[in-house]
């Protein structure tokens, strides 16, 4: 039986091209970008090459990128790199834990962090932001797309916000899920950070970037040989990295992703045609990150269906892969202020940007079968 992927939020599949340039990198090129012979030599230009890339694919400049162990790392450096002054910080209710813990961290290290909530399509009240919006304002952190229900925050009214209330404060935005899946550019966005991550785009694991406008803002975090212009000390990943350059040149254009989307709709439509009492989540239709969709199946528990959508070959989540191991229901969901009923039986599905509408309708026909089945069984019909 063919399994089919949706997943993809979690992790995607690299690209073959990618795949070839990770290779050569660990068993022809595998010199130290520092060392000053041949191969050190070529591995530079490798890292050089793949800088390029990534800025390109962001509307960048090479000199703003830099490049980390992966989002987690990219988000960490970020905000701690940008908050040694005193000030307060704001942020969501439903940040990816790597924003969240680090803004708990700061917390305990003395500064104020405001959480912002959200409406019940995961979106951030804009009078809210106002209020807290002041002269002490140092730091503004939020998601460009959120990672378990794919909403996509209105950044350019809440930039507008933020230059009009606080004009000394800098703004970063956690773009993970967002390259690749919409349109990207920090010069329409006009952000001050920004993070991506390779291996939610076809890239490897283990690799991220981080954007800074201004490079001369940002304090290191870590201590060490001075890579990375000395904004990330550590002897550089680099066939991760030159997979990740590969990666930037082979991102979805717009006719992918519309057709992604409408794939995304297919696949909702089907199941709501064969069980009506499915609950979107989130975004309605037609709106949010083209990849993402987050539905409900009351009555069936959400870790009961993912174990057996698995055992017929398709693959979901029960949320977000960093901390779908913990077995309390999802910080996101809970913050979208959803029915008890809902939070436990949601399910996230992401998808490819090249699955087939075979392959999503294939989907659909094995869930439903796994689905009444469940029903019989737990006493629903």
């Amino acid at each position: 039986m063919e399994y089919i992927y949706l997943d993809a939020a979690s992790t995607t599949p690299v690209r073959e091209e990618v795949a070839e340039a990770v290779n050569r990198m660990m068993t022809e090129e595998f010199g130290n970008p520092s060392s000053l012979h041949c191969l050190g030599v070529k591995a530079e230009k490798e890292v050089k090459l793949a800088r390029a890339r990534v800025a390109e694919s962001i509307g960048a400049h090479p000199s703003q990128i830099f490049f980390t162990s992966g989002g987690t790392e990219a988000n960490n450096l970020a905000i701690q790199g940008l908050t040694r002054t005193r000030g307060t910080s704001i942020t969501t209710k439903i940040e990816h834990p790597s924003v969240l813990e680090t803004f708990n961290s700061l917390e305990r290290q003395g500064q104020k962090v405001n959480y912002l909530g959200v409406d019940s399509g995961g979106k951030i009240d804009l009078d809210e932001l106002k209020k807290v919006l002041g002269p002490e304002t140092r730091l503004v952190s939020l998601a460009l797309v959120n990672n378990e229900i794919g909403t996509i925050q209105p950044m350019e009214e809440v930039i507008k916000n933020i230059r009009e209330k606080a004009p000394k404060a800098l703004i970063h935005t956690d773009a993970v899920q967002a390259w690749g899946k919409i349109p990207l550019s920090v010069q329409k966005l006009q952000v001050d950070s920004l993070t991506l991550s390779a291996h939610k785009s076809r890239g490897p694991k283990g690799v991220g970037a981080l954007y800074i406008k201004k490079p001369e803002l940002l304090q290191p975090v870590l201590q060490g040989g001075g890579q990375e212009e000395g904004v990330r000390s550590g002897t550089e990943n680099t066939p991760g990295i030159a997979g990740m350059g590969v990666a930037a040149t082979l991102l979805p254009g717009e006719e992918g992703l519309r057709a992604l989307r409408e794939t995304r709709e297919d696949f909702f439509q089907g199941i709501k045609e064969k069980w009506p009492g499915v609950v979107r989540i989130g975004p309605e239709s037609g709106e949010g990150a083209p990849h993402i969709l987050s539905l409900s199946f009351p009555g069936l528990p959400a870790q009961v269906l993912l174990q057996a959508f698995s055992e017929q070959g398709v693959f979901v989540s029960a949320g977000s892969a960093c901390s779908s191991r913990n077995k309390e229901t999802s910080y996101v969901l809970q913050n979208l202020g959803l029915e008890k009923e809902i939070l436990e039986s949601a399910l996230r599905f992401s998808f490819l940007e090249d699955i087939k509408l075979e392959q999503s309708r294939e989907a659909v026909k094995r869930m439903i079968r796994v689905i009444k089945r469940l029903e019989k069984v737990m006493g629903n019909v």
